[in-house]
C-alpha cells in the first residue's frame, strides 16, 4: 500500500500541469475585476495642513489674514478633511468584489477497512468564488459616493462656521479697541473738567465742593479704562486662539468698524439659503436612505457562489473537472427588517430637511432683525444724536468755563455723550455680528448681493 507521500508524489507532475492553469485563469480574472474597481481613478486626496505648531503672528491683523490663519490651523477643520479623505478611499473599497476562496478536499482516506491508507483517496482543488447577483456592490459604491458628499458638506459647514466664528471675534476685538480709545478719551475730558474745575476754585469762583463732584467721574473713567484695557486683552486672546496661538504676538487688527450699509431684502437672503451646507446636505442624505434601502433589497437576494476545480482519483489515477453552484435558501431571513429600517431612515430623513429649513429661516429672519435694528441705531446716532450731543457737551463746557452753568449741566451733557458714544459702539458691533450670522447662513457675503 503507498503511502500518502508517495501517493502525493505520484500525482504531482498531473497535479501541477492542471492546477497551475485553474490559478492562472483566476488570477486573469481577478485582474480584470480590480482593474475594473479601480476606474474611474482615485480622486487626489484633499489638501490637509501637516502643520501642527500655531502659527507666530507679527504686525497688524486683517480679517481676511485672521480667517485664513484659522482655516489652515483648525483641528477641527483638519480632521473634518482627513474624514472626507477617508471616505474616497471607502469609495474605493465599495468597488470591489469578495475575494475568491481556494479549497483543497481529500476524501475516503484513512478510514477502517478498504478505505484504510490512501488508495482510495479522492483529493479535489478548486476556486470558489461569490457572485452578488442582486447589485449589492453598485449600491455599496452609491452609499459610498453619496457619503463622501456628505463628509464634503460636513467640511463647508464647519468652514462656514469658522469663518463665522473668526469674524465675530475680530468685531469683538475691534470694538474693545475702540472702548479702549473711548475710555481714554473720557478721562481726558473728565481730566480737562477737573482742572477747569481746580483753577476756578482756586480763582475763587467756584466752590471747592464742585471740586469734589468733579473727582468722582475721573475716577470712574479710570475704572473704566482699566475695565476696557482687560477687555482688549481678552478680546485679543481669543482672537489669537482662532489660530491655536495662546500667546498674543500680533500688535494691533486693522478693519473699519464704522462701514455699515443697508441689508438686501429679505426675499433676496432667502432664495440662497438652499445653499446652506445643513440644508443642502440633506438631498443627499435622502438620496443616501434611499441607497441604503436598495442595498437591503439587493442583499436580500441571495448570492451564488460558484466553484470550478479537479478532482483526482488515486486508485485509477483518473482526473475530472469539479463544477458547483450553492445558493442560499431565503426562508428565515429575506431582509425584511433591514428594509423596513431604511425606509424608516429615508423618510426621518426627509423630515429632518424640513426641520432644518424652517430652522434656519427662523434664524435668518432672527439675524436680519437684528441687523436692520442695528443699521437704523448706528446711523441715526451717527448722523443725528451724536452730532448734537458733542454740540451740547462743548456748548455746555465753554458756558461752564465762563462761570455761567453749573458743573451739573457739564455733567449731564458729558454723560450723555459718553453713552451715545457707547451705544454706537454696541450697535456697530451688532451690526457686523448680524451679517456674519447671516453670510453663514446664505453661505455668501452681503456685498456680492449688494452689487
Amino acid at each position: 500500500m503507498p503511502s500518502l507521500q508517495s501517493s502525493t508524489l505520484e500525482i504531482a507532475p498531473h497535479w501541477r500541469l492542471r492546477s497551475t492553469a485553474i490559478v492562472l485563469a483566476s488570477l486573469l480574472a481577478l485582474s480584470s475585476t480590480a482593474t475594473q474597481a479601480q476606474e474611474p481613478a482615485y480622486p487626489a486626496p484633499r489638501d490637509v495642513s501637516s502643520k501642527t505648531e500655531a502659527p507666530k503672528v507679527s504686525g497688524t491683523v486683517t480679517l481676511q489674514r485672521a480667517i485664513s490663519l484659522a482655516i489652515e490651523h483648525s483641528p477641527e477643520l483638519q480632521a473634518l478633511a482627513w474624514d472626507a479623505n477617508g471616505s474616497l478611499a471607502r469609495i474605493r473599497q465599495a468597488r470591489l468584489w469578495p475575494n475568491p476562496e481556494l479549497e483543497y478536499e481529500r476524501e475516503n482516506f484513512g478510514g477502517t477497512g478498504k478505505f484504510d491508507g490512501s488508495d482510495l483517496a479522492e483529493t479535489t482543488l478548486s476556486l470558489a468564488q461569490a457572485l452578488p447577483v442582486g447589485g449589492d456592490i453598485k449600491q455599496r459604491r452609491k452609499i459610498a459616493e453619496l457619503d463622501s458628499q456628505l463628509a464634503d458638506w460636513d467640511y463647508h459647514a464647519a468652514r462656514l462656521e469658522t469663518i463665522a466664528e473668526v469674524t465675530r471675534r475680530f468685531v469683538a476685538a475691534l470694538a474693545a479697541d475702540r472702548s479702549l480709545l473711548l475710555a481714554k478719551q473720557e478721562l481726558e475730558l473728565a481730566q480737562a473738567t477737573e482742572e477747569l474745575t481746580q483753577n476756578r476754585v482756586d480763582a475763587g469762583d467756584a466752590s471747592p465742593l464742585e471740586l469734589s463732584r468733579v473727582i468722582v467721574p475721573v475716577i470712574t473713567t479710570e475704572l473704566a479704562l482699566k475695565r476696557a484695557e482687560r477687555l482688549r486683552e481678552a478680546a485679543y486672546r481669543r482672537l489669537s486662539l482662532s489660530w491655536g496661538e495662546r500667546v498674543v504676538t500680533f500688535t494691533e487688527i486693522a478693519g473699519d468698524l464704522d462701514a455699515v450699509s443697508p441689508a438686501p431684502s429679505p426675499e433676496a437672503l432667502i432664495q440662497h439659503l438652499g445653499e446652506n451646507p445643513d440644508v443642502a446636505r440633506w438631498a443627499i442624505e435622502i438620496s443616501a436612505r434611499i441607497a441604503e434601502r436598495r442595498l437591503a433589497k439587493a442583499e436580500a437576494i441571495p448570492n451564488i457562489t460558484g466553484r470550478f476545480g479537479l478532482k483526482r482519483d488515486n486508485e485509477s489515477g483518473d482526473e475530472a473537472i469539479v463544477v458547483g453552484i450553492s445558493l442560499p435558501l431565503p426562508l428565515f431571513n429575506r431582509g425584511q427588517a433591514q428594509i423596513q429600517s431604511a425606509r424608516a431612515g429615508e423618510a426621518s430623513a426627509r423630515s429632518r430637511q424640513k426641520a432644518a429649513e424652517l430652522r434656519l429661516e427662523r434664524l435668518l429672519s432672527e439675524s436680519y432683525s437684528e441687523l436692520a435694528n442695528a443699521y437704523d441705531e448706528a446711523v441715526a446716532i451717527r448722523d443725528r444724536a451724536l452730532p448734537a450731543a458733542e454740540k451740547a457737551y462743548q456748548g455746555t463746557q465753554l458756558a461752564f468755563k465762563e462761570g455761567k452753568l453749573p458743573f451739573l449741566d457739564v455733567l449731564d451733557a458729558q454723560r450723555t455723550l459718553f453713552e451715545l458714544q457707547e451705544s454706537y459702539l454696541q450697535a456697530l458691533q451688532a451690526y457686523h455680528i448680524g451679517a456674519a450670522n447671516i453670510e453663514s447662513l446664505i453661505g455668501r457675503s452681503l456685498a456680492e448681493l449688494s452689487r
